[in-house]
């Protein structure tokens, strides 16, 4: 009998490396949902060893940040979870505002948490449609892709992009939620659940879907502790975690939500937890839409906001303030903070040591996508490969999060 070491492959004798085969996945995409590579040790179809590279696509985000402006590094948090953009620009606004000790008020919170839902209900869809997809259904696919397509529609009219938005500014947004903005969203909350209830009755009770899914990349609530899982992930090994709840940030607070919550850790139970999480997400924008406060959208942070152009060019106030945001010449306190949001895919967190100057000392992302994939390896030994990439799909892991 043989046994696996703590680098999650068989201690094999010259014999057995006779029968064992090397197969290389990755790094293609979409094969392995991004650009990253598994060396996988094979008995046939089944994984008896794995180890992960990374580094494909390293960009040195934190490094780039130390060497701008604070309001300039929006758009690098853009392109960690590309498939929820404004909830890492938002976590970043939090960040710098706590850095600044701005207090927001209740419309800028509102309106962050009805962009930020709506984030996490794009990211949802793409993660368990592409579950569905991995097991072989392709139709949830195609036919949720529909709402994720009105969602960047929105966010288009929001601030006119749609993938990376570089979506708000720091004290708030650069502009207030447009009347054609509300009307989309209202539009969106109408037809969602629809689509929803026959998205579940594809997959949720579907014996095919369900067999692939069931006891298929579990990991325990202990071990998932252990290497550091949020989100989604966590609360499918039944941890009741979540950032909203615990360390309540944008006013969220004021607003009931379910928390849910799985008990196997595996593949099935973050499908679920993802799915029943989409149903709050709707419930979060329409109950901040409907009692959304009047109120400015921005706060008084006038270093870090841009004035009115019409302002820049006729008056001599405006065009100083604007030339030196531009030129990054505002330096903010000596601090070291923390700020973390809960991400569509799990907690992600903002560390920043501020010696007084224009650009953080130090920062450092704390990118949930990487702290999973760590466990990957783990969670796939003893399986068959066509588990893995299914693993992989149900874990959210973004290579933008793994190479930062």
């Amino acid at each position: 009998m043989k046994t696996i070491n703590s680098e999650h492959h068989l201690d094999l004798t010259k014999e057995d490396e006779k029968v064992f085969s090397t197969l290389n996945l990755g790094p293609t995409h979409p094969a392995t949902h991004g650009i990253f590579q598994n060396i996988l040790t094979m008995n046939g179809e089944t994984i008896v060893g794995a180890e992960q590279t990374i580094g494909y696509i390293h960009r040195a985000f934190e490094k780039i940040a130390e060497r701008r402006p604070y309001y300039q590094i929006t758009t690098l948090t853009d392109r960690l979870n590309y498939c929820s953009s404004p909830i890492n620009n938002i976590g970043w606004h939090l960040a710098v505002e706590k850095l600044l000790g701005v207090e927001t008020n209740k419309r800028i919170d509102y309106m962050r948490i009805i962009v930020m839902e709506l984030a996490r209900i794009a990211d949802h869809l793409i993660c368990n449609s592409v579950i569905g997809v991995d097991s072989g259904a392709l139709t949830g696919f195609v036919y949720v892709f529909e709402e994720r397509e009105k969602i960047y529609e929105i966010y288009e009219e929001l601030c006119g992009a749609r993938l990376t938005t570089n979506l708000g500014r720091v004290g708030g947004f650069d502009r207030d939620f447009t009347a054609v903005a509300i009307q989309k969203i209202r539009d969106l909350m109408k037809g969602l659940p629809k689509v929803l209830h026959e998205f579940e009755k594809l997959l949720m009770r579907n014996r095919i879907f369900m067999d692939r899914t069931i006891n298929v990349g579990a990991i325990s609530a202990e071990r998932a502790l252990n290497y550091g899982f949020t989100g989604p992930n966590l609360r499918a090994a039944g941890v009741d975690y979540d950032v909203r709840v615990q360390e309540p940030y944008s006013s969220y607070n004021d607003f009931d939500f379910v928390v849910p919550i799985g008990q196997n850790g595996d593949t099935y139970d973050r499908y679920c937890v993802r799915q029943t999480e989409l149903w709050e997400s709707i419930k979060l924008v329409n109950n901040a839409l409907e009692n959304l406060p009047e109120g400015k959208f921005n706060a008084e942070v006038p270093a870090f906001f841009m004035p009115p152009k019409e302002d820049v060019y006729s008056k001599m106030e405006p065009l100083i303030s604007h030339f030196k945001m531009v030129m990054g010449e505002i330096d903010v306190p000596e601090k070291e903070i923390y700020e973390a949001v809960e991400g569509a895919n799990g907690e992600l967190g903002f560390y920043v040591v501020a010696n007084g100057g224009r650009s953080p000392y130090r920062l450092h992302f704390r990118r949930p996508g990487f702290i999973y994939y760590q466990a990957f390896p783990e969670m796939i030994t003893g399986s068959a490969l066509s588990d893995a990439i299914l693993t992989m799909s149900s874990m959210n892991v973004i290579a933008g999060e793994l190479d930062a």
